[in-house]
C-alpha cells in the first residue's frame, strides 16, 4: 500500500473513532439529562403529594379546633412548625387572615368600608407621604374593578390592553393591576391586606396590627366567627425546596385557593 493510501486510511479510521466517541458522549449526556429530569419530576411529584397531605392535616386540625378565637399561638402568625413526613422535612406556618383588611369588602353594595381603607392606606404609608385621598381614589378604583357592569377604558389603553377584573379578588396582589395603584402604596399596605372570600371585613381586633385595628376602629362591629387562615409550607428535598400556599376555610373544612408558590406578603 502506498504511503498516500495509508494516510487516507488512517485519517478515515480517526474520523470513524471521533464520530463514535462523539456519539457515545452525546448519548451519555442525554442519558444523564434524562436521569436528572426524571429525578426532578419524581421529587416534584413527591413534594406535591406531601404538601397536599400536610394541607389536609392542617385543615382538619383547624376544623376540629374547639374555638378559633382562642388559637394556640400569640399574634397573627404561628411560629414555624417542623414536620417530618416520609423522612422529608417540612416547615409549616399558619396565618390568621382576619388580621388583615379584606379588599373584597370594598365591593359590597351596602356601606363598603371605604373610609377605613383610605385610613389604612394613609397609616401604612405615612413614612412614604401617602395621603388618605390616595386611599379614597384607590378604593373607588377597586370598586369599579370588581363591578361587572363597568369597565374603565383606561385599562384598554395599556400595553397590552386589558379589561378590569369584573369579579372579586382572588389574591391581594391583583391590586397592582388597579388604576391608581403604585409600587410605593403596594409596598406599604401589602402586609395589611388580603383577599378573603365574601364581602365581610371581620377583623380579629385582639391580634391585628395597630395599623389595621386603628383604621377599622370606626367601622361597625361584625359579629361573625373567624373563618379564613393561610397555610404556608416548605418541603426540603435534596435537589431543591418546594413551596405551597393555601387559603383555608376552617369552619367549612375546605381549601379556597391553592398555589405551589411561596405565599405573598
Amino acid at each position: 500500500m502506498k504511503h498516500s493510501e495509508r494516510g487516507v486510511a488512517l485519517i478515515t479510521a480517526l474520523l470513524v473513532v471521533a464520530i463514535a466517541v462523539t456519539a457515545a458522549i452525546g448519548m451519555g449526556v442525554r442519558d444523564q439529562t434524562q436521569i436528572q429530569r426524571s429525578g426532578l419530576v419524581f421529587e416534584q411529584d413527591l413534594a406535591r403529594s406531601l404538601l397536599l397531605g400536610a394541607e389536609v392535616i392542617a385543615l382538619r386540625l383547624l376544623e376540629q379546633w374547639p374555638d378559633l378565637q382562642d388559637l394556640p399561638w400569640e399574634g397573627c402568625i404561628s411560629p414555624p412548625v417542623p414536620l417530618v413526613i416520609e423522612d422529608v422535612d417540612l416547615i409549616a406556618r399558619v396565618e390568621n387572615l382576619h388580621c388583615r383588611f379584606n379588599l373584597n369588602s370594598l365591593g359590597r353594595a351596602d356601606d363598603p368600608p371605604v373610609a377605613a381603607f383610605a385610613d389604612l392606606v394613609a397609616r401604612a404609608g405615612s413614612d412614604s407621604n401617602i395621603a388618605a385621598w390616595q386611599g379614597e381614589q384607590l378604593a373607588a378604583a377597586v370598586q369599579d374593578w370588581m363591578d361587572a357592569e363597568t369597565d374603565d377604558p383606561v385599562y384598554l389603553l395599556r400595553t397590552p390592553p386589558e379589561r378590569s377584573g369584573n369579579r372579586p379578588f382572588l389574591l391581594a396582589s391583583e391590586l397592582n393591576r388597579v388604576r391608581g395603584m403604585t409600587p410605593e402604596i403596594w409596598t406599604a399596605i401589602a402586609p395589611y391586606v388580603t383577599a378573603r372570600p365574601g364581602t365581610d371585613n371581620l377583623i380579629d381586633l385582639e391580634r391585628a396590627p395597630d395599623v389595621v385595628r386603628d383604621a377599622v376602629a370606626a367601622q361597625p362591629e361584625e359579629a361573625q366567627e373567624l373563618h379564613y387562615f393561610r397555610l404556608s409550607l416548605v418541603a426540603r428535598l435534596p435537589e431543591r425546596d418546594f413551596f405551597h400556599c393555601a387559603v383555608l376555610d376552617a369552619l367549612n373544612g375546605r381549601t379556597v385557593v391553592r398555589e405551589f408558590t411561596p405565599c405573598e406578603n
